[in-house]
């Protein structure tokens, strides 16, 4: 029995590898114009023109 949770505890390191890793591959391809001021939080993007 000791095997299957082994095996569930691996599949679960792999994939929050790949999750994080999917995470930092897809940080910096928003590109805001120049002049705007941009903020991000976990579930909400708010881009304004800059002062």
């Amino acid at each position: 029995m000791d095997w299957v949770y082994r095996g569930f505890e691996t599949s679960l390191i792999g994939l929050a590898l790949c999750l994080g890793l999917a995470a930092c591959l897809t940080l910096g391809t928003e590109r805001t114009p120049p002049g705007t001021l941009s903020v991000t939080l976990p579930m909400l993007t708010v881009t304004a023109p800059a002062p």
